[in-house]
């Protein structure tokens, strides 16, 4: 039997994008209209389509491949100087600012666990906003190398401390010290093989034979390696957020750049299945919850407003090397969070220690932030650039 909520996601994920290039008044990324057809579509307004299996599946692969092309995105080699300076100064005071927000909302009663909410708010979802860079055609200038630096630290730093305090098995912070280094030798240990490899003329030219036939044994490599370090920090009780995000910044670094290698990898990842993750997470979203007490009504703006101060305070010290509508657009651009409140909040819920009107509040936060920031940033930009 068909799986009609498969078909209704499909249709939206064609639709979407249609629907932004048809209505240029949209200023927002197509991802956006994927939510918000899919909250549409989904059990708490048509109630049409519901996550289904498959459904599932094809939106776990598009949030790894997601955090797989941002994790490419990050040039390495200029990840230095005072552009490093600049991206650690800003996680370490947003984290600083975080930390404080959180404890007065706990002191208030209105969240339960300010360290988890902290990790959330500090974080960017890089995975998200470098899309709309990459269409907007800033990766490459300075100001986009600037704010994917920034962002990978937000997200990099964020899934470090979520994956040390809050694996899905507390074992204790001592435990996850030594999973985490495991992990960072096991990154080494990659990144020299994948080095290394590319030295032996015989499997290099088998490679080269098989990556323009039907093979696409290049696009097979990537999902082979993702899904084997997948595994292994799922064994080690850390979340596979770090894993795939990490594996991108090895291909990054281990590849020349090939645009017609990385048309492929779009047109599988971006083209399928990541797509699939907006609209799923659109469908997944408890609206109702939002307006179902009075503390879930003040915690939504509330979260807002701090994903708002805890990056746009931090952004101040762009101000040297950016003009101030760049300098806001950038503090909107790292403060867009999303796939990382999706997943840390399900963590909280599975450990007990959040309770659903504050993990709805915290998505719902994050959607605001995905339909609203990059739309005003990029209106920043353009008038920047117009002006």
């Amino acid at each position: 039997m068909p799986d009609f909520s498969f078909v209704v996601v499909a249709v939206i994920a064609f639709t979407a994008p249609l629907l932004r290039e048809l209505i240029p008044k949209l200023f927002v990324p197509a991802i956006v209209l994927e939510l918000v057809l899919g909250i549409a579509v989904g059990p708490q307004v048509l109630d049409i389509a519901h996550t289904s299996d498959s459904v599932e599946l094809f939106s776990q692969i598009g949030l790894a491949a997601l955090l797989f092309l941002a994790g490419r995105e990050i040039q390495v080699d200029r990840l230095r100087g005072a552009l490093l300076e600049r991206a650690l100064a800003i996680f370490a005071l947003g984290f600083f600012l975080a930390a404080g927000l959180s404890a007065l909302l706990h002191s208030v009663g209105l969240i339960k666990t300010p360290l988890l909410v902290a990790v959330i708010l500090v974080a960017t979802s890089l995975s998200i906003i470098i899309v709309p860079l990459r269409d907007e055609r800033l990766v490459d200038t300075s100001f986009g190398q600037q704010v994917i630096a920034t962002a990978a630290i937000a997200e990099f730093g964020a899934v470090i401390l979520l994956s040390f305090f809050y694996s899905s098995e507390r074992t204790g912070p001592a435990t996850e010290l030594l999973h985490l280094s495991a992990f960072v030798l096991l990154a080494v240990v990659v990144y020299l093989a994948m080095t290394q490899s590319g030295r032996s003329t015989r499997l290099a030219a088998a490679l080269g034979r098989l990556r323009e036939s039907s093979a696409q044994i290049q696009t097979r490599a990537d999902l082979a390696l993702i899904a084997i370090v997948v595994g292994i920090t799922s064994e080690l009780g850390l979340e596979t957020i770090l894993a795939a995000f990490t594996v991108g910044v090895i291909r990054g670094m281990t590849e020349e750049r090939d645009q017609a290698l990385d048309q492929k990898r779009e047109a599988v990842a971006l083209g399928i299945f990541v797509p699939f993750f907006f609209v799923a997470s659109g469908i997944d979203f408890q609206l109702d919850e939002l307006f179902a007490t009075i503390g879930g009504v003040i915690r939504l703006p509330l979260f807002v407003i701090a994903l708002l101060a805890v990056h746009l305070v931090p952004a101040a010290l762009y101000r040297r090397s950016m003009s101030d509508r760049e300098t806001v657009a950038a503090g909107l651009l790292q403060a867009t969070s999303f796939s990382f409140v999706i997943v840390a909040t399900q963590i909280g819920l599975q450990l007990g220690i959040m309770v659903p009107a504050t993990a709805t509040a915290l998505v719902g936060a994050g959607l605001v932030s995905v339909v609203a920031f990059p739309a005003i940033a990029f209106n920043l930009l353009r008038s920047e650039r117009g002006g």
